[in-house]
């Protein structure tokens, strides 16, 4: 016999879970009697007597309303468990994160109620079980436990591994199971990202100097423009580049590069120490101007560009203190100025499949100058018509945008995506990014990405802001 002492409001629910109990009455014992008891009481009972209820969603409710934390929580183990085990194996992943449970079980007991079983004996996709029981403890105590979780593997594989593997769980988990993380459970996947880049940051790069970072740049330089032309060619470059932009970057006096070959001495590159007393971002501006400089005689006298090989010698902790400095190696033909040309020509694609060219490009140029007070070299930006032929526009980036900083290129791509999605009608807008993503070249895709364009956060964006 069941009795339920319950309000109306809960009735539906545990109507629900009496039917799930007939349905399966060998799973119920005959005598639960639950009388005088909270709702919460008469739901833990009854779960905890029989199989955990089946979560059915129902349509037309908010993310909020529909999920979780048990579900929510087993949609993440069972997306680590799956990016682990595509490296290693599933069962090599759920033993590892079984017992890394274990291990936080004694300060978060409510993880008994996390089940991985033996995958040698059961079907993958029944390794994991989280009861419902899961829900009646605070969200953001588990979500505690489950970035406790994160932290140890990400300590595991080291920070550049974890760096990818955080990035990989929140692609991989969803926009609505993303959403709950942050808003219920308190985990930001995107910021735990942040924090392993600033973490890498600060060990990697706290010794080393900008005299340290302008002599590498200028070897490695000298080196790639060596092994396409001479020794000779390669210094006689860099001393002219240097000699002429000396009156816009006077600090480039404590630079010089001697060919020892004729003056002898050990030191080809020579940097005074008083260089470090400059501000990274002028540093920056000077090496932006240095590689522009060498890379479009490069491609004027060789046919060849450098910037490529040059990336390949500098390493990790050097590429990063450039991004530091607002310094980006790009390949030839995908400078500033073809990353957005390309952006916006993706972006007149995309809106001009339900309007006129010609109303198409006035949104592209009011986005435009909606921007242009945030970023000045925005304001060189134009787009213009140049005949009633569908296809025939020109766009105009101006002089400055390819002395601009990687933060300011970030920073406007974003939102100027973030922008254009406001306009779309709700469709449209649901799908603008991936249909960005699928449209656009891939080379320039993969620059965006290097810039730092973070895709996944505008879609977040996109979906809190509804």
């Amino acid at each position: 016999m069941i009795l339920f002492h319950v309000s109306e409001t809960n009735f539906f629910i545990l109507t629900h879970l009496y039917l799930y109990g007939e349905k399966n009455r060998k799973m119920m014992p005959d005598d639960v009697f639950l009388e005088s008891k909270t709702f919460i009481e008469h739901w833990y009972c009854i779960v905890r007597r029989w199989k955990p209820l089946e979560f059915i969603p129902i349509r037309g409710m908010r993310w909020d309303q529909m999920l979780q934390t048990a579900e929510v929580t087993q949609q993440l183990i069972s997306t680590i468990i799956e990016i682990i085990g595509r490296k290693t194996s599933e069962e090599y992943a759920a033993v590892t994160i079984r017992n890394l449970l274990r291990q936080l079980q004694p300060r978060y007991p409510f993880l008994r109620e996390i089940e991985i079983k033996n995958n040698r004996t059961v079907e993958v996709e029944n390794v994991l079980s989280v009861n419902v029981a899961l829900n009646e403890f605070s969200p953001k105590d588990v979500g505690q436990a489950m970035k406790e979780l994160i932290v140890t593997i990400t300590n595991l594989l080291g920070k550049n591994a974890g760096y990818f593997f955080i990035r990989e769980t929140s692609e991989k988990i969803g926009i609505e199971y993303d959403m709950f993380l942050l808003k219920t459970m308190n985990i930001n996947l995107t910021l735990m990202q942040s924090t392993i880049i600033v973490e890498k940051k600060s060990e990697n790069l706290i010794d080393i100097q900008k005299a340290d970072v302008i002599k590498r740049f200028l070897k490695n330089l000298s080196e790639a423009i060596e092994k396409q032309t001479s020794k000779s060619f390669a210094i006689t470059c860099l001393q002219q580049h240097l000699g002429k932009l000396r009156q816009q970057y006077p600090f480039l006096d404590y630079i010089r590069i001697n060919d020892i070959r004729q003056t002898g001495g050990d030191e080809e590159i020579i940097i005074q120490q008083e260089i470090n007393t400059i501000g990274l971002e002028h540093l920056g501006k000077a090496i932006t101007a240095i590689l522009q400089e060498t890379e479009r005689t490069c491609i004027d006298q060789i046919h060849t560009s450098i910037t490529g090989d040059l990336k390949t010698r500098l390493s990790i902790e050097y590429l990063t203190k450039f991004r530091e400095m607002g310094v980006t190696i790009l390949s030839h033909g995908n400078d500033y100025n073809a990353i957005f040309t390309e952006v916006l020509k993706t972006i007149i694609e995309i809106i001009g499949e339900t309007k006129s060219e010609t109303e198409t490009i006035q949104i592209v140029n009011l986005l435009l100058r909606n921007l242009a007070d945030k970023y000045a070299f925005i304001k060189e930006i134009t787009i213009e018509s140049l005949s009633n032929e569908r296809g025939n526009y020109r766009i105009k980036t101006g002089n400055t945008i390819n002395t601009i900083s990687q933060t300011d290129a970030r920073r406007a791509l974003q939102q100027l995506l973030e922008t254009t999605t406001e306009v779309l009608d709700e469709e449209r807008s649901e799908n603008f990014i991936q249909q960005f993503k699928d449209f656009l070249d891939i080379k320039c895709l993969i620059k965006i990405e290097e810039i730092g364009v973070n895709f996944h956060l505008i879609e977040l964006h996109q979906h809190m802001n509804r």
